[in-house]
């Protein structure tokens, strides 16, 4: 019986997010185009069958304590299926912390996947998205991955054809911004508004891989927000200008810039340039919906 798997945790990009009012529950209801990247941590798990509640070990810039998604998922998975055993989890973070990425949502999600894998899909496909959207907004998006489409405070998730592999440049000021406290400016202050139409446009445009029509329809109503907080993220994006022309947008709440490219020979030259403006710059490319699961 395979006791220990290895999960892949890629981070995500937000294409288009359109963030409307508060709601009573104290989130925010958005519209959201996600997908996912090439960028991962790794997530190993193992089980235990002696009784020894959640060990957290992090190679990397995060928490190891009960505050990281990934122990709070293991206890609120363990919590749900009725069963007491022990749970070690090994996580190496190569996704940047606090950067609009979602890493610790893919984490708290690779540790869901592998736990049901590990008991033998004790929980279906339903109540593992309920019981993701208790962790977090953004993890139920994970357990799907690719290019999805989100509603509500973002755990209303709906796969759509995905998007070819584009390759993508992520690049951040270094600067940690927080999302708790953006929402909070963005409610005083408030954000542009999207072009009529512009999320179901850009749905169509994605699987053919329309370079244009896909830049000119990227959208963040946070991203006023977090260049009045943090200045250096207006710079990037201005630096992201000067390179790319278009096609260039902050992800999420910040404060990673990501950068479009039609092709390889182009993100080579993006991420030369952007290396000149930022300490941090990262060649990927988008990541279809396939999930890879490894014994270890």
């Amino acid at each position: 019986m395979i006791n220990r798997v290895m999960m892949e945790a890629p981070a995500k990009i937000n294409l288009y997010l359109e963030v409307g009012g508060r709601r009573q529950d104290g989130y925010h209801f958005v519209r959201t185009l996600m997908q996912a990247v090439e960028l991962m941590d790794l997530v190993e798990v193992e089980l235990s069958p002696a009784p020894g509640g959640v060990e957290l070990e992090v190679e990397g810039d995060a928490p190891s304590g009960e505050e990281n998604l990934c122990h709070r998922a293991a206890g609120a998975f363990m919590e749900a299926v009725g069963r007491d055993v022990g749970v070690r989890i090994r996580l190496v973070k190569c996704i940047p912390v606090t950067a609009g990425l979602g890493g610790g949502s893919a984490d708290a999600a690779a540790v869901l996947r592998a736990l049901n894998y590990l008991m033998e899909e004790a929980l279906n496909g339903k109540d593992m998205f309920r019981l993701a959207a208790s962790v977090g907004s953004d993890v139920p998006f994970f357990l799907l991955g690719g290019t999805v489409r989100g509603e509500g405070r973002g755990e209303r998730v709906t796969p759509l054809a995905q998007a070819p592999p584009l390759p993508v440049i992520l690049a951040n000021t270094g600067d940690r911004l927080s999302t708790s406290e953006v929402y909070s400016r963005f409610d005083r202050s408030g954000g542009g508004k999207p072009p009529p139409g512009a999320l179901e446009t850009l749905v169509d445009a994605l699987p053919v891989g329309d370079i244009g029509s896909i830049s000119r329809l990227l959208f963040n109503s946070l991203q006023r927000t977090a260049c009045e907080m943090t200045p250096s993220v207006g710079e990037l994006l201005a630096k992201a200008e000067e390179a790319a022309g278009e096609g260039f947008l902050l992800s999420g709440s910040g404060p990673t810039v990501f950068i479009l490219a039609s092709g390889e020979a182009e993100a080579e030259v993006l991420e030369k340039t952007m290396r000149r403006a930022a300490p941090v710059v990262i060649r990927t490319r988008f990541r279809n919906s396939g999930v890879r699961i490894t014994p270890a």
